[in-house]
């Protein structure tokens, strides 16, 4: 049995209930954890029909996907489901998704793979755009973008966490993710801890969902570059810094991560509207990653 857990903030609710809708018939149950402080009461009545197997755990803050995830997961696996299926609040699956993800993970379980995660392909509902595959090496990441006629799992060593089908003995053996990243790198350390394990995780291109990526975007160079918030730049530097200290995310990715700082702080300072706090900020955000200072930032939303 599979249970998806969809982690809210300020959700748009017409994109909550496209979404929901799009699990019937996927999955045996939802799992909902709200992480907005004050949620609205049409959350609750979008997700309080009982005939659609929805659970719905408003936390009346904001925890952190890492901790809103892990509260589903442990949920899920008390109530005796095998696999999760991790979910954002603005993405939508297509017809059979859940299906094509079991089906390759049987396969390839089969051949004696240690699986991590299973993933679909990820199509950015703004752009068009369809994250790569990833294999990291030394100083470059190495992307594969797979064409509509490829239908066989592709090894990656990178995942976007919408969408991902996780096994929960998998879990067990591994761990849960990292609540004290609070937000961003949550997926990538894991998949990164599993394969420092002999764990390894693939995207099935013919299972899809449809992903809202970023507040918005703009083409650098050829090239969508997905805009956020200052909190959410910090995240995502600060993050990056800490982990490239870590082994178990690999000599590979750390040295790649290592190189992208310097791009990293001027891209994020020139993309952001008030580029003086962005700039103090990020300097912080390499300051808190090199000692070690994680968590949520003080009374700063994410």
């Amino acid at each position: 049995m599979t249970a998806a857990i969809i982690v809210l903030y300020y959700p748009d609710l017409a994109c909550l209930e496209r979404l929901l809708e799009s699990l019937t018939n996927e999955v045996e149950e939802v799992i909902v954890v709200d992480n907005t402080p004050n949620p609205a009461g049409e959350v609750a009545i979008v997700v309080d029909n009982p005939d659609s197997h929805v659970l719905y755990i408003p936390l009346g803050k904001n925890a952190g996907i890492a901790a809103a995830q892990n509260i589903g997961i442990i949920r899920a696996a008390s109530k005796g489901h095998s696999h999760i299926l991790l979910l954002d609040q603005d993405s939508v699956l297509l017809p059979g998704t859940v299906g094509k993800l079991l089906a390759a993970e049987r396969e390839l379980r089969r051949s004696g793979t240690q699986i991590a995660a299973i993933c679909p392909l990820v199509i950015d509902r703004k752009t068009g755009n369809r994250p790569a595959a990833v294999r990291y090496y030394a100083l470059i990441a190495s992307e594969f973008r797979p064409d509509k006629s490829c239908e066989q799992p592709i090894p990656s060593e990178n995942m976007i966490a919408s969408g991902s089908l996780i096994r929960i003995d998998t879990l067990n053996s591994i761990g849960l993710m990292r609540e004290d990243l609070f937000i961003e790198y949550v997926d990538t350390e894991w998949v990164r801890r599993a394969l420092s394990a002999g764990y390894h995780s693939y995207c099935v291109p013919d299972a899809r969902i449809m992903h809202s990526f970023g507040d918005s975007s703009v083409k650098l160079f050829g090239k969508h570059i997905y805009l956020y918030s200052n909190d959410r730049y910090y995240y995502k530097l600060r993050n990056e810094v800490y982990l490239s200290r870590l082994k178990t995310m690999g000599w590979q990715w750390r040295a790649y991560a290592l190189s992208r700082i310097p791009y990293h702080f001027i891209l994020y300072s020139a993309l952001s509207k008030s580029r003086l706090r962005a700039s103090c900020l990020l300097l912080k955000a390499i300051w808190d990653g090199i000692t070690g200072r994680l968590g949520p930032l003080p009374q700063a939303p994410a």
